[in-house]
């Protein structure tokens, strides 16, 4: 019996490292991305060139948006809602899923068919394989530069026997069938964890308004798919050990394997799964379900292999290239032009190129270009702290996570009108205000369930997200930084939050009534311990205290950006969506002059003759004027700076004229302010009707 105390007290003191480690953690955490969001909002231009502008907020509205929320759960009870939830559960569930996947198949419908960048060079990869070209993954090629893209490439390419190259909005369907999966295992986590029929159907209601996750099912970059199916894993190794069934587990492994299939850096969410196997199942004394923990080890390792060895087979290359993972860690410590620090400003790939794709050579410069960028960093402190605060900042306190800017990518010419209106920076702003406070509030329940944890029954599950999250953070602390990677970190943190709301109720109840004076008396009479609150709030406090010094680096910046901002939404998207409207213009460049009227078809412009019935168009880079047959995708964008305009085709082209011949010449991105054209792609225009 001795000794089967002694057991015991051992298992009990390895899982409580697990919670306490990961609390403690997690809790400081939390604390800090809660105040960053309270004193800054990062918003980013909702168009392909991803300007950031930290705005500084004004934090008694992010108060009064926290109160308000706490005394609305408070007070919820009085509303009935529970009773009518817990008598309509299953019939409520069914019809918030399917809203769900109708807003998800009504903007993939409605957003056209376009995408571009990483989007596009995969889908083209593809294309090219199915016709027997591997230019692309030839050295210095797309697929050769980041071979991490196989995964998607693969399953693209057998999708393609089905469904054919460039299909789009097959795609998209996908990622709601996908949303939709997420939502649910997000709702079931909930439960899992302690979260009544109430809390459950109101994660399914998060999934109708929050736009960010509906617009990343239009993005086809596997971001939503591979979530999903993490998040299904993670709730499939819940249950593995609540029933005790090793079928979960196995199910668990297969999803976890195709997630990181579609995206490598869900490998985070194995690890914390593997982490969580080997504490619960010493926790518990079930030590069959510790093969999980290697057989997570190979699932990853195969995620990448097997994609790997396909490829190989289909191009006949060797295919040994792509970037080194150092080069992701020294540009994690650049700056960039688009004033996000750590973000992608193009090094990997410039110094992969710039060594012929020379991996070894290319990892020993990129490490003596991050020991050079912390060296200098570190003999200039304030520097230091206002990189990071600025780096941290622009991956968690975006509220809309890069959504806006990602579907910028999509609009072709028949793309709704309604969906047009529903992006532009000017309509997307007031959305991104409410985001705003919704994430402040997300924020506020995370650190009262982290708080509250020990007075929670499933404590280990409840902080299986938390930990996950953990690992997200420190990650992307070092790594390429983009708000569109940290999205995943932030979604899984739902139920928990829910969950710190109804605990922080449930205090809020039974609290301590004994007046104020009477406390502070008690406690002058006792001594302080290092209770486990006390070591919260002591880990939290030294993440607070270098905050502090980076936010006050940037006292300057915030209200700047926040009015450069304020002057991108009022020029209304001058760079682009057509700011010249309908009419009849002269428009000149040199000694080329054109009176034509100019007619806006969504974000594409036609260009007619003013007294004919020829438009100027553009076909397989040929550009003639046409009497008839005119497709919107030979049509044009218009990008205006005061009384000078650039002419711009297929985003990478310009138009300007040689010896009154039209024609199109590349230059990347084709706008006035990131190109720097020369004279003679650049046009004044006069309106004249």
């Amino acid at each position: 019996m001795h000794e089967h105390f002694k057991h015991v007290l051992a298992y009990n003191l390895f899982m409580k490292i697990y919670r306490n480690i990961i609390s403690v953690i997690s809790f400081a955490l939390s604390i800090y991305i809660l105040i960053l969001n309270l004193f800054c909002t990062c918003f980013t231009t909702a168009d392909r060139f991803q300007m950031n502008y930290f705005s500084g907020d004004i934090v008694i509205f992010n108060l009064l948006a926290i109160a308000l929320a706490l005394t609305g759960v408070i007070f919820c009870d009085r509303i009935k809602i529970r009773e009518f939830a817990n008598k309509h559960f299953t019939l409520l569930k069914i019809i918030l899923l399917a809203l769900i996947a109708v807003i998800g198949v009504v903007f993939s419908l409605s957003c056209g068919l376009g995408t571009t960048a990483d989007q596009l060079n995969v889908q083209v990869s593809v294309a090219d394989l199915r016709n027997g070209n591997t230019e692309f993954f030839r050295p210095a090629g797309y697929m050769d530069i980041y071979p991490n893209q196989y995964g998607l490439a693969l399953l693209s390419y057998l999708a393609s026997f089905a469904v054919g190259t460039y299909n789009y909005t097959f795609f998209r369907l996908v990622n709601v069938l996908c949303l939709v999966l997420l939502y649910n295992e997000l709702s079931l986590i909930g439960k899992q964890i302690g979260l009544g029929k109430t809390s459950q159907l109101l994660l399914l209601v998060t999934g109708i308004f929050f736009m960010p996750s509906t617009l990343y099912a239009l993005y086809i970059y596997g971001n939503i798919a591979a979530l999903a199916l993490s998040v299904l894993a993670v709730r499939l190794i819940v249950q593995a050990f609540e029933k005790n069934k090793a079928l979960y587990s196995v199910l668990s492994l297969i999803a976890m394997f195709f997630s990181c299939v579609i995206k490598s850096n869900q490998m985070i969410f194995a690890v914390g799964i593997a982490i969580y196997c080997l504490f619960k199942a010493i926790s518990v004394r079930n030590y069959k379900r510790l093969i999980v923990v290697p057989a997570m080890i190979l699932c990853v390792w195969l995620s990448s292999f097997i994609p790997l060895l396909v490829m190989r087979n289909l191009t006949g290359l060797p295919l040994n290239g792509g970037v080194s993972y150092i080069s992701y860690l020294a540009m994690g410590v650049q700056e960039n032009d688009q004033n996000y620090p750590g973000g992608y400003n193009g090094f990997n790939a410039d110094t992969y190129e710039q060594f012929g794709g020379d991996k070894e050579a290319q990892s020993a410069y990129a490490a003596e270009v991050y020991k050079a960028s912390l060296t200098e960093m570190m003999e200039e402190p304030a520097y230091f702290l206002n990189f990071f605060t600025r780096k941290q900042l622009h991956q968690w306190a975006d509220p809309a996570y890069k959504a806006y800017m990602c579907i910028q990518t999509c609009p072709e010419h028949d793309t709704a009108q309604w969906f047009y209106e529903f992006i532009r920076p000017e309509h997307a702003y007031p959305v991104l205000i409410a985001l705003s406070f919704f994430q402040v509030i997300v924020w506020t329940g995370v650190v009262l369930s982290l708080w509250f944890a020990k007075k929670q029954k499933h404590l280990e599950e409840a902080l299986f997200m938390p930990m996950i999250f953990v690992g997200g953070f420190i990650f992307h602390t070092f790594w390429e930084a983009k708000s569109q990677y940290v999205f995943s970190y932030f979604m899984i943190l739902f139920p928990i939050s829910l969950l710190g709301l109804r605990l922080f109720k449930e205090w809020f109840a039974s609290r301590d009534k004994t007046p104020l004076k009477e406390k502070i008396k008690k406690l002058n009479n006792t001594k302080i311990s290092w209770s486990f609150s006390f070591t919260l709030a002591a880990a939290a406090t030294v993440l607070v205290f270098g905050e502090v010094l980076g936010l006050a680096t940037m006292r300057t910046q915030l209200p700047q950006d926040r009015a450069l901002y304020k002057d991108y939404i009022s020029r209304t998207y001058v760079e682009s969506w057509n700011p010249l409207g309908d009419g009849t213009y002269i428009l000149t460049s040199g000694d080329t002059r054109i009176e034509c009227e100019l007619i806006n078809k969504g974000d594409k412009t036609l260009i007619k003759e003013k007294d004919g019935d020829r438009y100027l168009t553009v076909d397989n880079g040929i550009t003639s004027w046409q009497a008839k047959n005119v497709n919107l995708t030979q049509a044009f964008k218009f990008y205006t700076d005061g009384d000078k305009l650039a002419v711009g085709f297929d985003d990478d082209y310009i138009l300007w004229f040689s010896e009154g011949k039209p024609q199109v010449n590349y230059v990347l991105y084709g706008t006035l302010m990131h190109s720097g054209l020369d004279d003679s792609m650049i046009w004044h225009y006069e309106k004249i009707g």
